[in-house]
């Protein structure tokens, strides 16, 4: 969609903000929208491209080795927990089903797990070799079962993003017999160099590490060549195939082994026409490498956070989390983020570890996993949730409901390092949110620290702990549980009915930044009112809290109106400092 949300208004001046479920914008970005009602029809919120930002707010969540209907009969305990996006398995005929696959009560069609595969059952992961990309009947369900799931998922106001794997096809030999792919030619529309880290090689050209990162087959799985039309012109198809079911987003398979070409100029221009939003998995602890494909137009799977988060809950590193190692792609970008503890592919701290006591018994999610969740729900970025079934842990677990709100509710604005330790660590959401997580096994941690809040009451929304009081210079003294965390912020609005909203912008000498929004008192999308600055080029105002409302703001002179738009998405009532998204004029 064009244009921008802010001259949403109807002919008389006045406008009001409805409810709308959350869609999945293009350009690699996960924003919210909204819609503005108007008296004569309606118009959606939507981003300039060039400055799409990221809805630190939702919360997504991965369903895995599950049929499409047991997943639609979830959908309604999801949205109640407060999910906003799933992500599903690829739907396309796969060389493999449930009796191939290898559990402890069954070999599988390749005997013994893969230890490339990691320790979840069944395995290897069920749908990664597709065979027919034109039927989405498909292990988990019928094509039919699948657009029943998007629609009982869109009724609830959760998206859905769907696998897509662009990398490769089923190999040629499948438990019964032969495989033939209906849409391919494997001596035609694949590379022939080997298997990428076994025997790669290029006739005549010799071996260079990048193309066999591209173009060798990954784990023996025949690798496309993507310069080929017919292959572009497939894949095309199969992306509008899944835009017509109803899907929202793309997750693109082993990213990472495709050109980044291929996506910049052929898949993520087709996703922006489609209106699918896409994250890749570049599995790369290297933000430079990562962030190279983020820039081809899409979200990426944060694995230097990953590996971070690792080094702190199962290494016992703590300051490996923190804002001044500037390690992860939320550091880089949070816009284009996606954050995570583990997924199908990755276990996270502690978890996965044989156990000693029988062979292949695996210890599931523990506290070192919860600890993780706590700063993966508080911290910037898109969380992507995924729990394995070889746990008890249930997205509905009083801990994560608690951290799913703060998430929802509580967490934007600026990250700030307040206190970085090898046990404890405590960051700010500036103006929002004091996030502090305790590591240590043994002892609770008392430490003072900075605030943004001077002189305030601040309340623990889901540590559990005692509320605080900061002094004059904004200064508390929090103490955090022995492997626990707190999540403070002030009572709202200080208890009386308000709320402030800020931005940190530059303007000119003689110019003023004005605050505009749903409201009467934010002059119902007109010139604003004139906010008050202070050090470090902030800006605010303290409005009554109406409740569900949108915001932005202008800049004009100073003691007048506001006459240039701020770019981008409207705000809304939880994003109350967030990222400035640039001026229109610029």
């Amino acid at each position: 969609m064009d244009g921008n949300s802010h001259h949403d208004h109807d002919d008389e001046g006045r406008s009001s903000s409805i409810k709308r479920r959350r869609f999945l914008q293009t350009n690699g970005a996960l924003i919210a929208a909204a819609a503005t009602g108007l008296a004569g029809g309606s118009s959606v919120a939507s981003a300039d491209a060039d400055s799409i930002d990221l809805d630190e707010n939702s919360v997504a969540y991965q369903y895995f080795h599950t049929e499409w209907a047991t997943i639609e009969a979830d959908i309604p305990r999801l949205a109640d927990v407060g999910i906003d996006v799933v992500w599903l398995p690829q739907p396309a005929v796969s060389k493999l089903d449930w009796e191939d696959q290898t559990t402890a009560d069954q070999e599988g069609y390749y005997g013994d797990p893969h230890p490339d595969y990691g320790y979840l059952e069944p395995n290897p992961p069920l749908g990664y070799q597709p065979v027919d990309l034109e039927t989405f009947d498909s292990p988990h369900g019928t094509e039919a079962a699948l657009e029943s799931l998007i629609d009982t998922a869109h009724d609830h106001d959760i998206e859905v993003v769907l696998d897509v794997v662009l990398n490769h096809m089923a190999t040629a030999d499948g438990p019964d017999g032969p495989v033939d792919l209906p849409q391919f030619d494997r001596d035609e529309h694949f590379h022939d160099y080997g298997t990428l880290g076994e025997d790669c090689y290029w006739q005549g050209e010799g071996n260079d590490e990048e193309r066999a990162q591209y173009e060798c087959d990954l784990l023996g799985l025949p690798s496309f060549n993507h310069e080929h039309g017919h292959v572009q012109d497939e894949h095309a198809a199969h992306l509008e195939r899944l835009a017509a079911l109803g899907a929202d987003g793309l997750r693109l398979d082993a990213a990472g082994h495709i050109w980044p070409w291929y996506f910049a100029s052929e898949i993520n221009p087709l996703a922006d026409d489609l209106g699918l939003w896409r994250v890749g998995e570049i599995w790369d602890g290297d933000t430079n490498t990562v962030m190279e494909f983020a820039d081809t137009g899409m979200s990426v799977f944060d694995y230097p956070l990953y590996y971070a988060i690792m080094d702190a809950f199962e290494g016992g590193d703590m300051t490996a989390l923190a804002r001044e190692n500037a390690r992860g792609i939320v550091h880089e970008d949070p816009s284009v983020a996606v954050t995570f503890v583990q997924n199908h592919d990755t276990t996270g701290p502690n978890v996965g570890i044989d156990d000693g006591d029988d062979p292949g018994d695996y210890t599931a999610e523990g506290i070192a996993v919860e600890l993780a969740h706590a700063y993966l729900l508080s911290a910037p970025g898109l969380p992507m949730l995924f729990l394995s079934s070889e746990g008890d842990a249930e997205i509905d677990d009083p801990y994560l409901e608690d951290l799913i709100w703060v998430k929802r509710n509580l967490a934007t604005g600026a990250l700030i390092d307040r206190y970085v330790g090898d046990a404890l660590y405590v960051f700010e959401r500036e103006f929002n949110l004091l996030a502090g997580i305790n590591n240590d096994e043994w002892d609770d941690r008392t430490e003072w620290v900075e605030t943004s809040w001077p002189n305030k009451t601040l309340v623990d929304h889901a540590g559990g702990q005692d509320e605080v009081t900061t002094d004059d210079e904004g200064r508390v003294e929090i103490t955090v549980p022995s492997q626990g965390w707190v999540m403070y912020a002030p009572e709202s609005g200080g208890g009386s009915g308000e709320l402030t909203l800020r931005v940190t912008v530059g303007v000119d000498h003689g110019e003023s930044v004005y605050f505009t929004g749903s409201t009467d008192e934010l002059t119902d999308w007109g010139g604003g009112i004139e906010g008050t600055w202070t050090d470090g080029d902030i800006w605010e105002v303290t409005v009554d809290d109406p409740g569900e409302f949108e915001w932005k703001t202008r800049r004009g002179p100073s003691g007048d109106t506001g006459d240039v738009w701020e770019r981008g998405s409207n705000h809304d009532r939880t994003d109350r400092h967030p990222s400035h998204q640039g001026w229109e004029d610029e």
